[in-house]
């Protein structure tokens, strides 16, 4: 396929992700494309050499095409030096463009301090704009990125108009085709995506569900959260320091049995009570402590390596209840594993 039919089907689909929102997909389209070497290439040539102006013309229509939405889709996200260096490309290929120039001149304003900084433009807007700059209508035997909305309306209505003789050469068919395939292609990319991530939400939902009835047992507090199961001892485990009471190993070990049983990840969360002149925030040893206490008991209980637990240590801020005996204590966070 050659290089400007290559970039124009390449800008289509970069669009139709813009349009959609999907602005990092519309990004990964466009890094396919080699901007800058395709940038110097389609540079006007002013030598005056004969049978090559209508080829270059083209060719400079689908870099300034790609540029400019590549710029737009920058401003969108907020990265506005990239927005500037892409609408400076697309100045150096066509020099009098208005878009360019008025995106150019906005971010200037934005770091002059005269201008709020801001998403230079509306989710809307930039997929307006970029079909705008890359509305694609057949003629001369070739697919070409207009910026007519005359062109964007017959390509929209299916009546694109004949450019004399030429609208019928041989290819225009093929060239068109292969546009709406890859369109096509492009689209059904996103549906997949969206179905897969669709199952994946659905399927982690039913395991938690799983999870949660597996591990409900007098003196717990089971929770299903979004990506995990939180689970809470409703009296403190420990009456001091990272000593445990005598409740605590045989509710360990019955939770560990349980959670042998299952394909999931164990996150141990040790929790400790600020002391009067100590630290209020941060991590405590004490708290660790407690956590790996209570992740020998449940390895101990289940049967499994003491590896097989993450040990951490909660902020001294971020306690689960508000009675402070209640409070020495771990928690733990049970997620399927992936």
């Amino acid at each position: 396929m050659s290089d400007p039919l290559r970039v124009r089907l390449v800008v289509n689909g970069a669009r139709s992700a813009a349009r959609a929102g999907d602005l990092d997909g519309a990004v990964r389209l466009l890094d396919e494309l080699e901007l800058p070497d395709l940038a110097v290439r389609a540079t006007p040539d002013t030598s005056g050499t004969p049978g090559t102006s209508s080829a270059l013309d083209a060719d400079a229509a689908a870099v300034v095409a790609a540029l400019d939405l590549r710029a737009r889709v920058h401003a969108q996200r907020g990265e506005l030096e990239e927005a500037d260096r892409c609408w400076a490309a697309v100045q150096e290929v066509s020099p009098d463009d208005q878009g360019a120039e008025a995106g150019r001149r906005t971010i200037e304003e934005i770091r002059l301090g005269r201008r709020r900084s801001k998403p230079l433009l509306h989710t809307g807007w930039l997929g307006v704009a970029a079909a705008a700059v890359a509305v694609v209508a057949l003629a001369a035997g070739i697919v070409v990125l207009s910026p007519d909305p005359a062109a964007q309306g017959q390509v929209a209505a299916g009546t694109a108009q004949p450019a004399g003789p030429a609208a019928s050469r041989p290819g225009s068919s093929a060239e068109a085709d292969a546009l709406r395939e890859h369109v096509a292609a492009v689209e059904a990319r996103k549906a997949a995506e969206s179905e897969r991530k669709a199952r994946q939400a659905a399927d982690r939902k039913r395991e938690l569900v799983v999870i949660a009835r597996r591990l409900a047992m007098p003196g717990l507090i089971v929770q299903r959260r979004s990506q995990d199961v939180r689970v809470r001892f409703k009296t403190g485990l420990f009456p001091a320091s990272a000593d445990i009471g005598a409740a605590g190993p045989p509710l360990l070990r019955a939770l560990g049995r349980r959670i042998a049983g299952m394909q999931v990840d164990t996150t141990v969360v040790g929790h400790a009570v600020p002391v009067p002149g100590g630290r209020t925030r941060g991590g405590s040893v004490v708290a660790l402590g407690r956590a790996l206490v209570a992740a020998r008991y449940l390895a101990e209980g289940g049967r499994l390596p003491i590896t097989a637990f993450t040990l951490v240590s909660a902020d001294q801020s971020d306690n689960p209840f508000r009675d402070p005996r209640r409070n020495r204590t771990v928690t733990l966070l049970i997620a399927p594993r992936t």
